[in-house]
């Protein structure tokens, strides 16, 4: 009964280390960028700044009518001054190619310097990247639209998420103007959690998520959904 419990608990190493063998096996080379031995090793840090698109009019049918409101336009000026203000320079916005992403791009432009390089990336439009669980209300998704829109939000990852080359001396920065399914999905890829775990997380519009992705390929998320620079009136997440 209890007493060989105790005893059994009496009998145990008090320096003995945690039994690591049945926990998750962590990916170190998750990118495929780990440098060989011999090989030159990175140095900085790379960091992403996944923006939220503002709020926009979500019951339109087409994305060319889902435009941002009043609410959603405030929003984006706010973001973009707050990326203005950090101490340090962005070296790249990249962008989805739908109408609320790109119309919160064009706000956050303004208020950044003349020239910081741009790019359109199409793999990011908002999309169902893989079954949540528990299932959202919609339920069980249908395998084909999981595995079209998975394998593009992936190829998107793919291209932004991997640790910095050799060559490059000092950190880097890119904000990345996007969606709250591909964001929560990206949150949990990278940190190499279940994937089918992103409906678990809420993202307000125009929030920031900052995942470091560290010269080891160590990833560290800074921040998720952080809106302490918007007003309370401004906080919305539909």
């Amino acid at each position: 009964g209890g007493g060989e419990a105790s005893k059994e608990e009496g009998n145990k190493d008090p320096n003995a280390l945690v039994d690591i063998s049945k926990l998750q096996v962590y990916d170190r080379n998750w990118d495929g960028r780990a440098p060989k031995e011999g090989d030159p090793k990175p140095k900085a840090s790379r960091f992403l700044i996944l923006v939220r698109h503002g709020q926009y009019l979500d019951t339109k049918k087409t994305d060319a009518e889902r435009v941002l409101t009043s609410t959603g336009r405030q929003q984006a000026r706010v973001v973009g001054r707050r990326i203005a203000d950090m101490p340090y320079e962005v070296d790249r916005v990249v962008v989805s190619d739908m109408a609320r992403a790109q119309e919160t791009f064009d706000l956050i432009m303004k208020v950044l310097p003349d020239g910081t390089p741009t790019h359109v990336m199409h793999g990011l439009r908002e999309g169902r990247p893989c079954q949540p669980i528990p299932p959202s209300r919609s339920g069980i998704f249908k395998q084909s639209s999981v595995d079209r829109d998975g394998a593009r939000i992936d190829d998107a990852y793919h291209e932004l998420f991997h640790r910095s080359s050799p060559e490059q001396d000092k950190d880097s920065h890119e904000v990345v103007v996007c969606h709250a399914n591909v964001i929560r999905y990206y949150i949990c890829k990278a940190l190499q959690v279940p994937t089918e775990a992103w409906l678990r997380m809420g993202l307000a519009h125009c929030s920031c998520t900052v995942i470091e992705i560290k010269p080891s390929g160590l990833v560290s998320v800074r921040a998720m959904g952080d809106t302490h620079y918007l007003p309370p009136h401004l906080v919305t997440y539909v």
